[in-house]
């Protein structure tokens, strides 16, 4: 499947080799690196992402991404919520599946948020007074990257990466 272009920003990449990747991005031996979490069909699925999320970075010690990996996991699980999930009907009437995933790389925290939908995400500037068209906005501004991409068949995956700090001695 092909995907158009959807004039990306500058810390915007789109395609299924647009994730943020390389050697510079490899842990050490040991490093328990990667937390995944299903999120549920309840009203307190995204309570239950940014509380997943801040216990991983606490358990990686990245404290000073703590409320920034928090609000754009939020957001993007919102995102998958609201326009993934809700408009791709499951087979047996169950809701499909929606996934968070956080990666720990020694220069940057990668989240990841799949779901079934095929639409692909746009940077829509908000209205001045609107509810809504918030979300990627607020990701493009924490982020030091975002993109998504097609996941297996169906679905498709969006991302953000943090830097990390730099470690002091």
């Amino acid at each position: 499947m092909n995907h158009p272009p959807q004039e990306p920003g500058p810390r915007h990449r789109r395609g299924p080799h647009a994730g943020p990747q390389g050697p510079a991005d490899r842990l050490p031996p040991g490093t328990p690196p990667f937390a995944a979490h299903r999120i549920g069909p309840t009203a307190l699925c995204l309570k239950d992402a940014r509380r997943f999320t801040a216990d991983a970075v606490r358990r990686w010690e990245l404290h000073p991404v703590r409320e920034d990996a928090v609000q754009i996991a939020s957001e993007l699980v919102a995102n998958a919520v609201r326009h993934g999930r809700r408009r791709t009907p499951s087979p047996d009437g169950t809701p499909p599946t929606v996934w968070l995933a956080l990666t720990r790389r020694p220069r940057s925290l990668l989240c990841v948020v799949y779901d079934p939908g095929q639409r692909r995400p746009r940077l829509t500037p908000p209205a001045i007074l609107a509810e809504d068209h918030r979300g990627l906005p607020i990701v493009e501004a924490l982020s030091e990257s975002w993109g998504w991409g097609p996941a297996g068949t169906t679905g498709k995956a969006v991302w953000a990466r943090l830097p990390l700090p730099l470690p002091t001695r």
